[in-house]
């Protein structure tokens, strides 16, 4: 993107699609670890559980927000992964608060290969909220790990009965 219009206007257009999110932390409960380049990473569940939407309202909230290459509307890929990990303040210079694990990286998988506008999900994830209209993939390759299954769904629209993606209750 940054070769086809100024950087700043891609800073300018990131500022506002995270100050989005940022307004939405507390309404849902979850925790911002981090930004890194185009890549917003919050964790929920971590004290408490989170309350259910945040996923919708990131979908939603990118919606509103236009890319300065064409003006047409932002759509950002979700990955999620449910499993234990581990935190902790790390580094002297600039420390930060960071989460390892397993989970992270196949979070992160999950986003890496996920489509625009939508969610993947983890079995894990998927174990924990069947009740929702999922796809099934037929799976991913995940260095070191090999085929994982994955599940997705545009969430925002199934749970708003637009009816874009039909009810799967098995994905594997």
């Amino acid at each position: 993107m940054c070769k086809q219009v100024e950087p700043r206007a891609v800073m300018s257009m990131l500022n506002d699609l995270y100050s989005r999110y940022d307004r939405m932390l507390d309404q849902y409960g979850v925790f911002k670890v981090e930004t890194i380049g185009d890549c917003y990473f919050v964790a929920g569940g971590l004290m408490h559980e989170d309350e259910d939407g945040m996923v919708a309202a990131m979908l939603e909230a990118a919606k509103q927000v236009a890319l300065p290459t064409n003006g047409e509307p932002v759509q950002i890929r979700i990955g999620i992964a449910t499993g234990p990990v581990v935190s902790g303040v790390v580094g002297q210079r600039m420390p930060r608060f960071c989460l390892f694990g397993d989970t992270v990286n196949t979070a992160s998988r999950m986003e890496s290969t996920g489509v625009p506008g939508a969610i993947h999900v983890s079995q894990s994830t998927y174990e924990l909220l069947k009740d929702e209209a999922w796809l099934p993939t037929g799976g991913i390759e995940v260095k070191g790990k090999g085929l994982m299954q994955v599940c997705t769904g545009m969430y925002g629209y199934v749970r708003q009965g637009k009816g874009r993606v039909p009810p799967v209750r098995r994905c594997w």
